[in-house]
């Protein structure tokens, strides 16, 4: 059996993310508005390579079971800490988080029994729907701590904010480039980035209030998106156990 290279160019992307989510977990509870920028732009990154990793695994013929296992490994480790952050910065009540970490939990655990059953449970559709709305949930979110950092008077100059744009936006060509990535994933990289960016580099020229019922709103939403994704390995798990009766 051919020993695999877990230091491959897919993984190591992974471990950045992993690393980078504890930074801008950092950053975000700082509580100051011009380092929540940086994490912005930090998660933004982690999302970014989060796209890239598979991508560049099945380019680059380096798909290994450590990637496998690490990849949404990192994502429940990142998404978890950022809603927790949120949480913490009194967004919504600090328990609507445990519904992500158990959720989690439980799905790698009915993963881990399936395949010893010799069941290889696939990506399942509520497991993608479920990713999307909690990516969709964390960007309302950031936008959100930003509002309320705003609002209760703190501000950055038209230049930070500039200068944080020039900074990402050089960094995620320098990025891409450096991968070298093309075609159809080099596009969606870039308006990817673009499109996560342009609502924080407006929301410094209006006049714009949110209170917690927003912000407490959206993790419901998020909570019960992610409650049903787990109700639907449930009912796999019950569906396998059933047939191998």
């Amino acid at each position: 059996m051919q020993k695999e290279n877990i230091f491959n160019i897919a993984n190591n992307i992974t471990f950045v993310r992993i690393f980078v989510s504890f930074i801008a977990f950092g950053l975000v509870l700082s509580g100051d508005i011009k380092l929540l920028l940086v994490a912005i732009i930090l998660i933004a990154y982690s999302e970014l390579t989060d796209m890239l990793d598979g991508y560049l695994a099945r380019r680059d013929n380096c798909v290994t079971s450590l990637g496998k296992l690490l990849d949404p490994l990192s994502d429940s480790i990142s998404r978890f800490m950022y809603f927790f952050a949120f949480g913490y910065m009194g967004l919504f009540p600090l328990w609507l988080v445990v519904v992500l970490f158990v959720r989690d939990i439980i799905v790698a655990y009915i993963r881990t029994y399936m395949s010893l059953m010799g069941i290889a449970m696939g990506a399942r559709f509520s497991g993608k729907a479920k990713a999307l709305v909690q990516f969709g949930g964390q960007y309302l979110l950031l936008y959100a701590l930003l509002v309320l950092y705003l609002n209760q008077g703190q501000s950055y100059s038209e230049e930070y904010l500039q200068m944080m744009t020039a900074i990402g936006t050089v960094s995620t060509f320098a990025i891409l480039h450096f991968l070298k990535v093309k075609g159809a994933y080099y596009w969606y990289s870039l308006l990817g980035y673009v499109a996560f960016l342009i609502p924080f580099y407006m929301i410094n020229k209006f006049d714009i209030t949110l209170d917690t019922s927003y912000s407490t709103g959206v993790m419901v939403f998020v909570g019960a998106v992610t409650l049903w994704s787990l109700v639907d390995y449930l009912s796999a798990l019950f569906e396998a156990m059933k047939g191998e009766k």
